[in-house]
């Protein structure tokens, strides 16, 4: 299941957070080679990790982290608003209220929750917190193939420049929409039934602080109606 958190501070003692910044660590560090994030204590934190950014570990049933995105402000600092804007090229992109960027997406390699890959799980889960949430849109700097695979499954994707070498790395900045299709190609592409969502940890709602998540109406059900979903969505 995805565990949503929001709204408690990265130095809050919670075992979970401590599980996160070490995965990050091993992974962003030790796997990718990012030696600018290396810390003494192997737990990966920045600047961006404030109450204000989205959590959302992907935990299997013995309550380890398989995989990690996190969501921040497109109307605070983010990533490409503070480290990598020359990736835009002097361009603008887009920022509001409902839309946030993408960043940390990884997860554990050939690693699988009851029978799915784990990736697949991530990536299903954080779209499925974004309509669940309100955010209508990401912005993400990744890799092309990555913008390939969203593509694949029902996204609308805008690149928003080119693509640019960031180090050894290709990087492509793109605006990706929101969309209960593209869950839904999701859910059909990997094999995913009902919601992977874990609300009951954090359960209000970034965009609206005052109002509790509540999971969409077209997941109650093991199996969904595809055309109900997009009538309940309104697309």
């Amino acid at each position: 299941m995805i565990k949503a958190i929001w709204n408690i501070e990265p130095s809050a003692n919670i075992p979970l957070f401590e599980k996160v910044w070490r995965f990050r660590h091993r992974h962003f560090v030790d796997r990718f080679g990012w030696e600018a994030l290396r810390k003494a204590d192997e737990r990966e934190i920045d600047q961006f990790d404030t109450a204000d950014a989205i959590h959302l570990p992907l935990i299997d049933d013995e309550g380890q982290v398989l995989g990690y995105s996190r969501l921040l402000k497109s109307t605070a600092p983010h990533l490409l608003s503070d480290v990598y804007p020359e990736l835009m090229d002097g361009r603008t992109w887009p920022t509001g209220e409902t839309i946030y960027e993408w960043t940390r997406c990884v997860a554990e390699p050939n690693a699988t929750i009851r029978g799915i890959q784990a990736s697949n799980v991530l990536l299903t889960g954080v779209l499925e917190y974004c309509l669940t949430s309100g955010i209508s849109a990401l912005i993400v700097e990744t890799h092309p193939k990555l913008v390939q695979l969203l593509v694949n499954n029902d996204w609308n994707v805008l690149p928003l420049c080119s693509p640019t070498m960031l180090g050894t790395d290709l990087v492509l900045p793109i605006h990706a929409e929101i969309s209960a299709r593209a869950l839904m190609a999701h859910h059909r592409n990997y094999g995913i039934n009902g919601s992977l969502l874990d609300l009951s940890f954090c359960p209000a709602n970034p965009l609206r602080p005052h109002d509790e998540l509540r999971r969409l109406p077209y997941l109650d059900g093991q199996h969904v109606d595809v055309s109900a979903a997009m009538r309940i969505a309104g697309e």
